[in-house]
């Protein structure tokens, strides 16, 4: 990416202009998906394979806070698609589903009764996928100039997320290879149950081999990554194919995209860093948030 000095100076800067931190990931191999004889693997996750990407790049450090997004929404005065349409999609405990919740919005994350005091520095959420490209939209045209000549800010596919959650050999978690119930906001943390947590609480014990916080619970994450047009059945398999199209940025909202990480309403299985979900992307979830990457301009 640069030497070493210039790549510390390039992340402090960027730290100190946009308020986020990136941890840098290097270019190289590493094996994506699970084995066939997993017990907690999904039909979509496999095959195992050696998968490559062929640039460094960067993995934002935690995900987009309430706070990050708020400086974005009032310098820009951005309406996010749940307050254009009124409502989002707000998980109930008591009844273990979905409801839809009018004047949810990432504003009010729970419902128009529910406001952001205390949860400043919590993931966004209630955000679709076309509100995360307008952030990282805006980090472009304000804090382009900072990036090294060749990179753009970004969502990440679904090959620079694994990567970063799991490192090169295949990590079920990001951790290791063992759940740990108190290393991550899932379904079973007592207290926790439908709601988020603070980004970086169980850092540096949960991290990935590279230094990225909360990539397993919490809240889930939008990728560039396009599954198809039909829920069931993808329309792209293993290996991953960078350039077959399943990373088309101007795909209808017919066409539902990645998530990855797990939240606060998923088990062990789904906390997973193996573990894939699909969202439509302009609907918007009170589970689901995003984080920045920093990936080779020529994806775009």
């Amino acid at each position: 990416m640069t030497d070493h000095i210039g790549r510390n100076i390039v992340l402090k800067s960027l730290a100190d202009r946009t308020g986020l931190e990136f941890a840098p990931i290097p270019k190289g191999d590493f094996i994506m998906g699970s084995k066939a004889n997993d017990p907690l693997a999904w039909d979509d996750e496999k095959p195992q394979n050696s998968a490559s990407i062929s640039y460094d790049y960067w993995c934002g450090r935690h995900p987009v806070t309430n706070r990050q997004f708020a400086k974005f929404a009032d310098a820009t005065q951005y309406i996010s698609r749940a307050e254009q349409t009124g409502w989002a999609w707000v998980w109930r405990v008591e009844s273990q589903d979905w409801e839809k919740i009018q004047g949810a919005c990432w504003r009010h994350p729970n419902g128009p009764a529910d406001d952001l005091l205390g949860l400043e520095d919590h993931p966004v959420v209630c955000v679709s996928f076309y509100d995360a490209m307008a952030y990282v939209d805006w980090l472009n045209i304000m804090f382009f100039e900072i990036l090294l000549e060749g990179y753009i800010f970004n969502l990440p596919g679904e090959l620079e997320w694994e990567k970063a959650a799991r490192g090169t050999h295949g990590r079920q978690y990001p951790w290791g290879d063992q759940f740990e119930p108190n290393l991550c906001y899932w379904r079973g943390r007592p207290g926790r149950e439908g709601t988020t947590s603070p980004v970086g609480s169980r850092s540096p014990e949960s991290d990935s081999p590279y230094g990225c916080a909360g990539m397993a619970g919490n809240a889930w994450e939008w990728t560039i990554t396009l599954w198809g047009s039909d829920k069931d059945k993808s329309e792209f398999g293993y290996p991953y194919q960078m350039f077959d199209g399943r990373e088309d940025i101007n795909a209808g909202e017919d066409t539902f995209r990645i998530i990855r990480g797990g939240s606060f309403k998923d088990d062990e299985k789904g906390v997973r860093s193996a573990c894939r979900d699909l969202d439509p992307p302009g609907l918007s979830f009170n589970n689901l948030g995003f984080r920045i990457f920093i990936t080779s301009k020529d994806k775009r």
